[in-house]
């Protein structure tokens, strides 16, 4: 196994907004694509079927590498969290 990809619903009865996380762990998976890949095939099932229209990510800011992947992927950044050293990306 290279990593996971997961997808949260934070409000019970809203399906329309997700968190999305993705962690390859494997460090000889990593800079291989398989990343986005997942992330887009995680966000298109989402979308199909389950309704899903927007994706949050919430990013450690030292994080450059997770920052780029969620940029290249379209998400802009709408929030920073400094308590937490986060930057909020959505989609």
């Amino acid at each position: 196994m290279a990593g996971d990809v997961n997808l949260f619903f934070n409000e019970p009865d809203d399906k329309s907004v997700a968190e999305i996380e993705i962690m390859i762990a494997e460090p000889r998976s990593r800079r291989r694509g398989l990343a986005q890949e997942a992330l887009r095939l995680m966000m298109a099932y989402a979308a199909e079927s389950l309704g899903c229209r927007r994706f949050v990510a919430k990013i450690g800011q030292a994080n450059v590498a997770s920052l780029g992947l969620f940029r290249k992927l379209g998400f802009r950044e709408f929030k920073r969290v400094e308590v937490f050293s986060e930057v909020h990306r959505e989609l």
